[in-house]
């Protein structure tokens, strides 16, 4: 096996292994939209060089195929529980919701464009954000 995928393997193995204190954090459930089914641990970019609870979500199938975007993503109309997940006080939390909110005002959904017009993010959410 080559040493790409060695790492890439072990970084996937060290993800899945913060899932108990995702799961702590997120009470058992979606961290964006609150579902208690098929959760998942999602890295939220910029990733650091070892995994950490800082830089990940704990997400259900729904908002993970809404953190990829592309033909797999939800409606915008199934993604109106953004509208709280974007005020977060976790930070990877805010991000994962901002930057879906602003996917969406790309696309000019107007309950996404007026959210987004409106959020105060802090400046280590920004810098985030890039």
């Amino acid at each position: 096996m080559s040493r790409g995928l060695n790492r890439h393997q072990e970084r996937v193995q060290a993800v899945a292994g913060l899932g108990r204190n995702l799961s702590r954090r997120a009470g058992n459930r979606c961290e964006l939209c609150a579902d208690r089914t098929s959760l998942s641990v999602v890295e939220v970019e910029p990733l650091p060089e070892e995994p950490d609870e800082d830089a990940a979500v704990m997400v259900c199938e729904r908002c993970q195929r809404a953190m990829a975007g592309g033909r797999g993503a939800p409606p915008p109309e199934e993604l109106r529980f953004l509208e709280n997940s974007a005020w977060s006080d976790v930070a990877p939390v805010q991000v994962a919701a901002v930057r879906i909110l602003r996917r969406m005002a790309g696309e000019d959904i107007v309950w996404a464009r007026d959210l987004n017009d409106t959020l105060y993010l802090g400046d280590a959410v920004l810098a985030r954000l890039g």
